[in-house]
This record gives C-alpha cells, sequence and structure tokens, in this order.
C-alpha cells in the first residue's frame, strides 16, 4: 500500500494513474461509489463525471439482477462490447466499482489482467483507515509544527 499517501482521494488517484500509465488502449477510467458518485477519474474532457458514475451504476445494478436472477450467483464483472470499443465494470472489494473505457484494439485480456490488479488496490485503499492525527510522540520527539493531512472527502 501506498504508505506516504494520506488521504483516500490521493491513494485513489494514484491507482488511476498506475492504470492509465500501463494500459495503453484504455481511454477513460473512474471509482464510483455503488449508487453512482463519483469518487475519483482520469477521463477525457468529452467524458462527464457524472454521467460515467450513474451509468456504470445502472449497468451494475442491471447485472447483478440478472445473474443472480438467472441463477448464476453473485456478479463478478460487466463486460460491454460495442462498435467503438469496450466498457469494462469491477467491483473493488466491495467498497466502490472499478469503471474502464478501452479502444477497440484493446486486449480484452489484458485489460481484466490490470483492471483485476488495480480494483484489488482501489478496495485496499478504500478499507485503509485515514489518519487525521499523527501518531502519539512523547513531548521531547516532537516536531515542532506538524502538517495534518486533509480529511475525508
Amino acid at each position: 500500500m501506498d504508505e506516504t499517501l494520506d488521504t483516500r482521494a490521493e491513494r485513489l488517484a494514484a491507482a488511476l494513474d498506475d492504470f492509465v500509465r500501463c494500459s495503453p488502449d484504455l481511454e477513460a477510467a473512474a471509482v464510483v461509489s455503488f449508487d453512482g458518485l463519483p469518487m475519483a477519474s482520469a477521463l477525457p474532457e468529452d467524458l462527464e463525471e457524472d454521467r460515467v458514475g450513474a451509468m456504470s451504476a445502472a449497468l451494475l445494478s442491471l447485472g447483478e439482477q440478472a445473474a443472480i436472477g438467472l441463477g448464476r450467483g453473485a456478479l463478478n464483472q460487466v463486460f460491454v462490447e460495442a462498435e467503438h470499443g469496450f466498457v469494462f465494470l469491477m467491483s473493488a472489494r466491495d467498497q466502490a466499482v472499478l469503471a474502464a473505457i478501452a479502444s477497440r484494439t484493446a486486449k480484452i485480456g489484458f485489460m481484466l489482467f490490470e483492471m483485476r490488479r488495480t480494483a484489488e488496490r482501489i478496495g485496499r485503499a478504500l478499507e485503509a483507515p485515514v489518519t487525521l492525527d499523527p501518531p502519539f510522540q512523547p513531548a521531547g520527539d516532537r516536531p515542532s509544527a506538524s502538517i495534518r493531512p486533509d480529511p475525508v472527502r
């Protein structure tokens, strides 16, 4: 885990940055809550963060209903193939949803591999406690000034 990053927002942004950097066919990525609220994103200007969040939540909900209703058990991922590319949705340890939009030339197996790795990292980041106060230090060992990390957003 990234111990140097203090806030969940920073950890999510770092995970998305790494995902985008190692996935050349990735056109957009976002972390959204299960109710569709954007938590972090790496989107081009023509994609609205709120729209990606809402559509991701709707697709995920429909996928869950279909999987359970058809007796397939719990949903693992949603994969949409379209004329101009792919949309992938994957749960991040039941903490959030990782949404990815990839070009038509994307290698599906590679994308799913990188998504699993990133979703696991995002899930860990969201489960990890955020330290709002510096750890206790005896009076003689305290620095003269301390900077408090940003509160959870």
